[in-house]
């Protein structure tokens, strides 16, 4: 996660896309560049997690409850993940003061 990113910015999904669960395991489409995305176990936990806005630190929380992993190394892969999420167009990265998309 870049160091714009903190614990407590909140994650949205984009408007640009659509998804379909197919049986642990979510199938994303972004709309606008065509591409599809495949992710598995935990990363459709994470995106059924951001089907709301949620903080990056609650999505960290939800997945050490329900997984056996240390923390730290939970909140180095969500950072991994959420910034390709981002790379790849399907979310957007909220400044929670403002409630805007951070740049």
């Amino acid at each position: 996660m870049s160091c714009r990113i903190s614990e407590g910015s909140v994650i949205k999904r984009t408007t640009n896309q659509v998804c379909c669960d197919t049986g642990g395991e979510s199938v994303i489409l972004n709309l606008k560049s065509g591409t599809y995305y495949s992710v598995h176990e935990v990363g459709a936990k994470i995106w059924a997690l951001i089907e709301q806005p949620t903080a990056i630190g609650a999505i960290r929380d939800a997945i050490v409850n329900e997984y056996d992993v240390d923390p730290e190394v939970c909140a180095r892969d969500l950072r991994a993940f959420i910034n390709g999420l981002e790379t790849a167009g399907l979310i957007e990265v909220l400044d929670t003061v403002n409630n805007v998309a951070v740049v």
